[in-house]
């Protein structure tokens, strides 16, 4: 009782595929937000709320702007000025470590190998809440 632990990593994020492009005006990009294969039982007792989307394009067309660079068959096409987090296994303390995170990448000092702009992440269904009440907003992603 009363102990936190919680683990969390921050990289470049890096993607191996030559056609991923930031997205979220194409019409495949939120599919699977609107599935007609939820639970009527989960849907009723689901609070309503707006999601945090980036429907007008704007955070996914900036975050494509950014520069990129390598090979998809190498060491995949990294994008230096975009970070991404992983939680891990956060039992209590989820908040802090994203919090402390985003504090030390926004204080880092700039170098050739870390200077973002952005932060991404992948949420599961369940930490999707989690991540917008820390400023997140969701970004359609294709390939």
């Amino acid at each position: 009782e009363g102990m936190l632990q919680g683990f969390i990593t921050a990289t470049t994020f890096t993607n191996w595929q030559k056609d991923f492009r930031w997205d979220s005006l194409h019409e495949l990009a939120f599919y699977y937000d609107d599935s007609d294969s939820e639970d009527e039982d989960d849907v009723r007792h689901r609070p309503k709320r707006e999601r945090k989307v980036d429907r007008d394009g704007v955070l996914a067309k900036e975050l494509q702007q950014t520069v990129r660079l390598g090979d998809p068959y190498n060491e995949g096409i990294i994008w230096p000025r975009i970070a991404e987090i992983s939680l891990l296994g956060a039992l209590g303390c989820g908040r802090t470590l994203v919090q402390l995170v985003i504090e030390q990448l926004e204080f880092q000092k700039a170098s050739g190998t870390a200077n973002y702009d952005f932060v991404a992440l992948q949420a599961t269904d369940n930490s999707i809440s989690f991540y917008e009440s820390l400023g997140f907003v969701r970004v359609g992603a294709v390939t």
